[in-house]
């Protein structure tokens, strides 16, 4: 009988260890940064970069608005790419989507196939020079299909696993991962949003 109860604790307590983390503080995966977005493909959109992101793996765009009259410009860009693909959505659709972008009005989307097709849904923005100097003008760039990197500190992030920093040429002391946000996609509608 103690052997079962001694088995039960230990259970419980390295449960409880793999949602902690080294400072014994809970690990959240997700950003408390504010991102709301919703889209409806029932529209169309359905040639943007934006669809292809969600509808297979590998493949990630950046994704951003900008106001105009009567709506906004959907604007995407995916790696190899020369054009940005922007297309028109109307006020209508707008008013259902919300458009909170995360820090720098620009989002990057796409799966994985190493977490089984995983809808990865980032915040476009040095997670690292965000928090070291509370600026939000780090945009991160392809470095190539499967990473991006910030010009500032160098740091490169891998798309295909979470985020984290794959390469760090300046040896850093803190390499955070990217700022994740929760998403869901059904094949029609498209949502992100912080909590």
């Amino acid at each position: 009988m103690r052997k079962k109860f001694f088995l039960f604790y230990a259970f419980c307590a390295s449960a409880i260890l793999c949602f902690m983390g080294c400072k014994g503080e809970v690990v959240d995966e997700y950003t408390t940064h504010v991102a709301s977005f919703r889209f409806d493909f029932q529209y169309g959109h359905t040639q943007s970069y934006l669809y292809a992101a969600l509808n297979s793996t590998n493949y990630f765009c950046f994704l951003s608005t900008n106001p105009i009259d009567g709506g906004f410009d959907l604007v995407t860009e995916a790696y190899g790419n020369k054009e940005k693909n922007v297309e028109h959505v109307t006020e209508a659709v707008l008013n259902r989507s919300g458009r909170a972008l995360g820090l720098n009005n620009s989002l990057i989307v796409g799966r994985s196939s190493f977490q089984n097709g995983e809808l990865y849904v980032f915040d476009r923005q040095c997670p690292n020079c965000f928090n070291e100097t509370n600026n939000k003008n780090f945009a991160l760039k392809f470095k190539d299909s499967q990473n991006v990197y910030c010009d500032r500190c160098k740091r490169v992030y891998g798309l295909l696993n979470a985020g984290v920093v794959v390469s760090d040429s300046l040896q850093h002391s803190t390499n955070d991962k990217l700022f994740r946000y929760r998403a869901t996609y059904s094949g029609t509608y498209f949502q992100v949003s912080s909590n």
